[in-house]
């Protein structure tokens, strides 16, 4: 007869160690087996660390607070901002087609793309 024992010994983790651990095999895209093999656990004792783990309630940060009304004070309206004039654009050029339409450009306007439009417009 043949008694095989276990070459080492059990390892206690701490509470610390095991949060790493399932950290670690719970992340995203993480293999199970391989944060096992690295961290010297089996399979089954991490699924036990998990299952006891989301077993337990979450701890709350704090107690939450008694509810209770704020205090509000109304105040008169502030009347609307009245708009500002309109900025007269400088330099505005207004060009009346042959056949009546009307393009209305400012010194701003890019001369390659004017001469596109005029173009367009000569050509219907």
């Amino acid at each position: 007869m043949e008694v095989v024992t276990r070459g080492e010994r059990r390892r206690h983790r701490t509470e610390d160690e095991r949060a790493i651990i399932l950290t670690e095999a719970m992340a995203p895209g993480a293999v199970v087996t391989h944060v096992a093999r690295r961290w010297g656990v089996s399979t089954s004792q991490l699924y036990t660390w998990r299952k006891a783990m989301l077993a337990q309630p979450a701890p709350m940060a704090t107690s939450p607070a008694a509810p209770s009304f704020a205090q509000v004070q109304l105040a008169a309206p502030e009347p609307p901002p009245s708009p500002a004039p309109a900025a007269t654009p400088t330099g505005l050029i207004e060009i009346v087609l042959p056949d009546g339409a009307l393009v209305r450009v400012d010194a701003a306007v890019d001369r390659a793309a004017l001469r596109l439009v005029l173009a367009a417009l000569s050509g219907r």
